[in-house]
């Protein structure tokens, strides 16, 4: 308590300021926190979002424009679409656009693990092939994200169909040991469209909702089937 004639505040009066300048500086620090939270979480999901345009497209212009190579290390890769799975196509395309218009072999696969899209470009000695990888998409990919479930088609980054507009069966979905062949399209000269769905979210187990990218594609030089 004061005395007459004194001035100044009081211990309890210090300790009620103290009190009110934290919860004041807390409050504060609360919606730059938030606001922080917001423009990152922004950012991330905009790069995520641009990366996985550029992809599609990329996607998109190698398989429209593959073409059968002129020699092929073995007789399965003697196609324009060698290997179509659900998470990754394989086909012969001019990706680094050369004066050439030399074809290059690449694939295109998603990492569910990692939740990586990748473009690994061949390498060929022979009938050898090593493969080089390049990311596209890293790391918000959510094809195949959580489930082992290859009947979920939703989660496919990749569906075949033939000329005739029916989805192409791959070859472990008649419920049969598919033996060497696995999770693959048994015959991919039937293949006429492609269609992409590339799923990209950067937290994919909180909202908001997974973008969904889609594309329709249709091999153009298909006439050596």
């Amino acid at each position: 308590m004061r005395t007459t004639g004194q001035e100044g505040l009081t211990l309890i009066e210090l300790l009620v300021a103290s009190v009110l300048l934290l919860v004041v500086m807390g409050a504060v620090y609360g919606i730059w926190s938030g606001l922080q939270n917001t423009y990152a979480f922004t950012n991330d999901d905009m790069v995520a979002q641009e990366q996985a345009r550029m992809a599609m497209g990329e996607m998109v212009e190698s398989i429209r424009t593959g073409r059968i190579p002129p020699s092929a290390p073995t007789e399965t890769y003697n196609q324009v679409i060698p290997i179509a799975r659900r998470n990754s196509i394989t086909v012969w395309s001019d990706v680094d656009k050369d004066i050439n218009h030399d074809l290059e072999l690449i694939r295109y696969r998603v990492d569910t693990t990692h939740r990586i899209l990748y473009r690994d470009e061949a390498t060929i000695a022979g009938s050898h092939i090593d493969w080089t990888s390049e990311r596209l998409v890293s790391p918000n990919v959510s094809n195949g994200e959580n489930t082992g479930d290859l009947s979920d088609a939703a989660l496919w980054l990749l569906s075949y169909y033939d000329a005739n507009g029916n989805r192409l069966a791959f070859d472990d979905e008649d419920g049969n040991d598919p033996g060497p062949i696995h999770n693959e399209i048994p015959d991919p000269t039937a293949i006429r469209e492609v269609r992409i769905s590339l799923l990209v979210d950067i937290y994919a187990d909180r909202a908001p909702i997974t973008h969904q990218l889609t594309s329709v594609v249709q091999p153009r030089n298909l006439r050596q089937y």
